[in-house]
């Protein structure tokens, strides 16, 4: 964690880091009054996914075909924060920098839980059945690259 002044570089700082261990674009978390952790870690488009399941309602009962109609999985409508995106074990082993910028008073703790923690699950995966085509589910990270599987719902740091 780097602290000081405005205008003192510690962003730029996060960018070097990134370039020279040639770790990636670094992710970044910009904070306001109104953040929450969650936020950092995922979001989930519940309206998207009730206007979805909707629309296949309308089709199904205007078709009366079953077979065409098919509703996309959970995964489909999360994506991953940039603290969530972090927290990924990627295919070159290499951890992300994350920059998170503009930290509140009230944060601090439940990062330093998560942090501790090394992991957090994603409640809306976890729920799903126990079945075999349930254990990974597919999620964008922020960073929107490709889609990365999530085992039950949990999300484990490096």
């Amino acid at each position: 964690m780097i602290t000081g002044k405005q205008g003192t570089g510690k962003s730029s700082l996060a960018y070097a880091v990134a370039y020279e261990l040639k770790l990636g674009e670094p992710l970044v978390w910009s904070i306001t009054s109104k953040s929450a952790l969650q936020q950092g870690l995922y979001q989930y488009d519940a309206l998207a996914c009730l206007q979805d399941a909707s629309l296949l309602k309308s089709q199904l009962k205007e078709d009366n075909n079953i077979s065409k109609a098919k509703m996309p999985d959970i995964g489909h409508y999360i994506r991953l924060g940039p603290l969530g995106t972090a927290f990924l074990t990627s295919k070159s082993k290499k951890p992300r920098v994350l920059l998170i910028d503009e930290i509140d008073m009230d944060l601090p703790n439940d990062l330093l839980n998560l942090f501790e923690e090394g992991e957090f699950e994603i409640p809306e995966l976890s729920r799903l059945p126990e079945e075999d085509k349930y254990k990974n589910i597919g999620v964008l990270p922020c960073d929107g690259k490709e889609k990365v599987d999530i085992e039950r719902g949990l999300v484990r740091s490096l």
